[in-house]
């Protein structure tokens, strides 16, 4: 099995976390398998519960990489620049999963859905590469992929289902 990749895109606070979650709802709903990576482009390290947990004790003490495994939930932790989109999407491709779901990492050149939440958005409709559908509820014209509105959560996600059964 070949995971399809499509990433979900848009500037902070779009809704892309939402649209994100409605995606993987449906993906299970229909009995397969995602898997997200969410890229934190806000600067700085993402939060950690507990960083005085062996694991990360490791990675301070000097570790490239770091991982914990324990009841089906696994955390891994590295130094910037280990693990890049494409090391994470190598990884994920080991393992049975139908679609990988990116939030976030514009430049990639992966197919897209981009959110559109105001006016100043709308240039990343000229900014990203492969979209294959937008979600917002601004008028759009000259734009040659679906669009939806950010409340019909039905209507993207079997899009979404739809393109994903696609050979």
């Amino acid at each position: 099995m070949v995971a399809k990749i499509l990433q979900v895109v848009g500037y902070q606070n779009s809704g892309k976390t939402t649209v994100m979650n409605q995606l993987v709802k449906a993906v299970s709903v229909h009995g397969l398998k995602a898997g997200t990576i969410k890229h934190h482009g806000h600067g700085g390290s993402p939060d950690y519960a507990d960083s005085t947990k062996d694991s990360s004790r490791h990675f301070q003490a000097g570790a490239a990489i770091s991982a914990v495994e324990g009841e089906g939930a696994i955390i891994i932790e590295s130094e910037s620049g280990l693990a890049d989109l494409e090391k994470l999407l190598t990884f994920y491709r080991t393992l049975p999963l139908h679609v990988i779901l990116v939030e976030g990492y514009k430049k990639e050149p992966f197919s897209k859905i981009v959110i559109i939440k105001d006016d100043q958005d709308k240039k990343l409709l000229k900014e990203c590469e492969n979209i294959q559908a937008v979600i917002t509820d601004l008028p759009l014209s000259d734009i040659s992929v679906p669009v939806f509105r950010r409340a019909d959560q039905k209507a993207y996600t079997a899009w979404m289902i739809k393109w994903l059964k696609e050979a």
